[in-house]
């Protein structure tokens, strides 16, 4: 399971509204001024922190708003989404512009056809993408919630040494 914190930012009963936290790198090198992840964060900050509706009945306690949870994602999940979301609009792509090349033999049409069998394709996606959220509803789930442990001290409580 693959997963990631997440914010909990209201609760309807056995449902909690939550918002992921954008990672602008994954922490594992310091070459995050020149990773594709962090760049793409930087850019698109908005997609980064994305929120969800999820279900809480299986937890034993209840999350509460401003609690952070874990989202997980089944692996097995998350492959069909990547199939469907990459390779199905770039087949539609290419399907299109050879249908295209065959049907009038100019670049044009070979282009427009590509065109077409994109839209085509990203539409369908669409769809399918709803589908299998619909038809796996335990794919994204939440694990477990994470409890803080502050080791935070109030400053009018430190004794500051030469004060």
């Amino acid at each position: 399971m693959i997963e990631q914190r997440a914010k909990v930012l209201s609760v309807h009963g056995d449902r909690v509204r939550i918002q992921t936290e954008a990672q602008t790198g994954c922490h594992s090198c310091g070459a995050k001024s020149g990773c594709g992840s962090a760049l793409i964060a930087q850019m698109f900050p908005a997609r980064f922190n994305q929120q969800l509706r999820l279900s809480t009945a299986h937890l034993a306690t209840r999350p509460r708003p401003g609690e952070h949870v874990i989202v997980g994602i089944d692996e097995g999940h998350l492959q069909k989404i990547s199939l469907l979301l990459y390779a199905v609009p770039l087949l539609g792509l290419l399907g299109g512009a050879i249908a295209g090349q065959a049907w009038g033999d100019t670049e044009l049409i070979s282009i427009l056809g590509g065109l077409l069998g994109l839209i085509a394709t990203l539409a369908s996606v669409r769809w399918g993408a709803e589908c299998i959220l619909a038809a796996a509803p335990e794919a994204i789930r939440i694990p477990r919630i994470e409890h803080a442990h502050s080791t935070a001290v109030p400053l009018d409580q430190l004794k500051l040494s030469g004060s």
